[in-house]
C-alpha cells in the first residue's frame, strides 16, 4: 500500500487481503457495536471472520441481515480461546490475519489501512498495535523512550510485559498480543498455529515458535498508529474477572502457562525453577489485583485477594479446572 502523504488519496498496491478475526462469546451488544466499526473501514480489501460461540441464533440473524459480503459468521460450540483463535483462522482468506477481540473497538477508520502498511517491508511477519484504555483520553507514557525498552519483552520466565500504550515504534519486539495484532498467513502455514488448552498468555506459544523457526531479518513490529480501545468489564465473554475466586482462578491459569507452555518449550528450565515459576506467578497475579483491570473492586477486597494469593497457594496447586487433556500443539493446519 502507498499512502500519499500530500493529499487524501491511497493507492494500495499491490492489495493485500486482509482477515480480520473475531472470537465471540455471550457478548452480543458489543459484537455488533464491533462490526459496525469494522464495516466502516476505508482499506478496501477484507473481510471479517466470526467465530460464534454463543449458540445466538438471533445474533447470527442480525449479522447476516446486514447484507454484507465481506461478513462470515462461523457458529461453533465454546471451546478455549487459542483453539477459537485456530479454528476462525482456518476459515480465513487473507494474506494478512488482523486479530481482535468482541470486546475491543479499533479506533478511526484507517485501523486495517495501518497494520497493512507494515506488510510493505517484507521481513515484517506481525504487527502489534497501541492499546488505548479511554479514547477520550489519550495519554503517553511519562517516558515513552524507557517504555519502548521494555516494551514487547519477554522476562526470564517467559512471562511478558507488553507496554502496549506506549507512543513510538520498535522493530524487533518478542511476541503478539491477542487483540490488535496482524500477522502473516504464510508465517502461519509455516510454523503452524497457537497450541491450545492454555487459559493464560496463551498468545506466547507461537511466538516462541517464531523465535527458534524465525529467518534471516525476520520480525515483528510494534506500530503505535494502529489504535484500538481496549475494553474492560464488558459483560459476557470468559468471566475471567468474575466469581468469588476471581484471584485464585488467575494465580492457577499463570502457573497452568508456566507448566504447559514454559515447562514444554524449555524444559530443564521450568523444572530446575519451578518454585521460582510459583513465586513469580504470585508476584503477577498480585500486580494484576492492583492493575486498572480491576479497578472497579474495593480496596478491601483486593487486600483480601492480595493475601489469598500466598496463603492459598497449595489449594491453587490441587485446583484442575483447566484439563490438561485440552492441550495441543498445533504444528500444522489440519
Amino acid at each position: 500500500m502507498h499512502l500519499d502523504s500530500g493529499t487524501d488519496r491511497h493507492r494500495y498496491t499491490p492489495a493485500v487481503f486482509v482477515s480480520v478475526v473475531i472470537r465471540s462469546y455471550l457478548r452480543p451488544a458489543a459484537l455488533l457495536q464491533l462490526v459496525s466499526r469494522l464495516r466502516q473501514q476505508r482499506y478496501p480489501h477484507f473481510e471479517v471472520v466470526i467465530l460464534e460461540q454463543s449458540n445466538d441464533a438471533r445474533l447470527v440473524q442480525q449479522i447476516e441481515a446486514l447484507g454484507d459480503p465481506r461478513i462470515r459468521v462461523v457458529v461453533k460450540n465454546p471451546t478455549n480461546p487459542p483453539a477459537a483463535r485456530n479454528e476462525a483462522i482456518r476459515h480465513c482468506k487473507g494474506d494478512v490475519i488482523l486479530l481482535i477481540d468482541d470486546d475491543d473497538l479499533p479506533l478511526g477508520d484507517d485501523w486495517i489501512e495501518r497494520h497493512v502498511k507494515n506488510y510493505e517491508d517484507p521481513s515484517c511477519m506481525g504487527v502489534v498495535g497501541r492499546l488505548v484504555a479511554d479514547p477520550t483520553r489519550m495519554r503517553a507514557p511519562r517516558f515513552p523512550r524507557v517504555a519502548r525498552h521494555f516494551a514487547m519483552r519477554f522476562t526470564m520466565f517467559k512471562d511478558t510485559m507488553a507496554l502496549a500504550h506506549n507512543t513510538l515504534r520498535k522493530e524487533g519486539i518478542d511476541f503478539l498480543i491477542g487483540s490488535n495484532a496482524s500477522v502473516r498467513r504464510s508465517l502461519l502455514d509455516r510454523i503452524g498455529g497457537w497450541d491450545e488448552g492454555i487459559p493464560m498468555n496463551e498468545e506466547q506459544s507461537f511466538a516462541i515458535k517464531f523465535a527458534r523457526q524465525r529467518r534471516p531479518g525476520e520480525k515483528f513490529v510494534f506500530d503505535p498508529t494502529a489504535l484500538m480501545w481496549r475494553r474492560t468489564n464488558v459483560p459476557g465473554g470468559l468471566g475471567r474477572r468474575s466469581g468469588n475466586d476471581w484471584h485464585l482462578r488467575e494465580l492457577e491459569a499463570r502457573l497452568f502457562y508456566y507448566q504447559h507452555v514454559v515447562g514444554h518449550y524449555f524444559e530443564r528450565r521450568y523444572r530446575t525453577l519451578r518454585p521460582l515459576f510459583w513465586l513469580r506467578g504470585m508476584e503477577q497475579v498480585v500486580v494484576w489485583i492492583w492493575d486498572a483491570d480491576n479497578s472497579h473492586r474495593t480496596f478491601g477486597e483486593r487486600v483480601r485477594a492480595s493475601v489469598e494469593v500466598f496463603t492459598r497457594l497449595s489449594d491453587v496447586l490441587r485446583f484442575d479446572r483447566f484439563p490438561e487433556s485440552a492441550v495441543r500443539r498445533v504444528t500444522r493446519w489440519d
